[in-house]
């Protein structure tokens, strides 16, 4: 497995994890060791893009619906430009080899 598509796997398992213990509002926050998250360098990138916020009390945190959602929609927009270009390099690659 490709290291991009480990960090999508594992971007999707916080936030279905946020969301199935209803962490979705600063009163509902949950410390990360009840939600089975270990604050690795993919939680604080998400953290750092204000996906998770801290709860009102210490060590808790909760997700942002809106962020994620925009997060998810970015994530699917790179996808399909990323697709868009490869299909327009062989699209010119194809014509350049018939000459």
């Amino acid at each position: 497995m490709s290291n991009e598509a480990y960090v999508i796997i594992k971007q999707n398992e916080y936030m279905r994890k946020f969301r199935r213990a209803g962490a979705t509002e600063p009163s509902r926050a949950k410390p990360l060791a009840e939600l089975g998250i270990k604050p690795d360098r993919i939680f604080r990138k998400m953290e750092n893009k204000a996906i998770f916020l801290p709860g009102r009390t210490p060590e808790t945190y909760y997700m942002d619906t809106n962020a994620a959602e925009d997060f998810i929609e970015a994530r699917r927009r790179r996808a399909f430009f990323l697709l868009f270009l490869v299909l327009a390099v062989a699209v010119v690659l194809f014509f350049l080899s018939r000459r």
